[in-house]
């Protein structure tokens, strides 16, 4: 029998929980594209400030946190405000490494294009990610998003990289 999945709804009591996962994300993922400095000294303290805040807004984001087996995997984040003419952003979608590939970060981004159609039928889903990210722009790809963008952009770090802009124009694609 597989494990269960579950999401969650987070409260401001999971700031530290959503900033380790994001910062161990970031740390697997980006390590490369961002400072290794920056990754293990600068992102928990601003990844954590970050998510205090976000809880504290909630009403301007939707956020799920994923479980695999009651064990904290990953989450997903939409602010649906950011870019509206270009439709609705998918600020973060992160699964731990030693998560992958039971289906975490797939079943995240339906619930992010579910949440996108019940609050803004007929606009995109788009998300931005680095170039130099293979393993993500590999799944975005395979679950059909297009790039549609690509731009020089200064991470959180400060120092340029190329990231690519992928959309789903029809977000219920993503749900069945």
């Amino acid at each position: 029998m597989d494990p269960i999945i579950s999401l969650r709804m987070p409260t401001p009591q999971d700031a530290d929980l959503l900033a380790s996962l994001h910062v161990a994300s970031w740390q697997s993922a980006y390590r490369g594209i961002l400072p290794d400095a920056y990754l293990d000294e600068i992102a928990p303290g601003e990844r954590l400030a970050m998510w205090k805040d976000r809880l504290a807004q909630h009403a301007s984001s939707w956020t799920r946190i994923a479980y695999l087996a009651g064990r904290p995997a990953g989450f997903a984040c939409l602010l649906p405000d950011t870019e509206p003419a270009r439709g609705v952003y998918l600020d973060n979608l992160h699964v731990l490494p030693e998560f992958k590939g039971h289906g975490i970060g797939r079943l995240l981004l339906a619930a992010a294009a579910a949440e996108c159609l019940r609050i803004a039928p007929g606009r995109p889903l788009f998300l931005w990610t680095f170039a130099a990210n293979q393993s993500a722009c590999r799944f975005y790809q395979a679950l059909g998003g297009t790039v549609t963008e690509q731009k020089d952009t200064l991470t959180p770090a400060g120092n340029p990289q190329p990231a690519l802009c992928f959309q789903w124009d029809d977000p219920a694609a993503l749900t069945s």
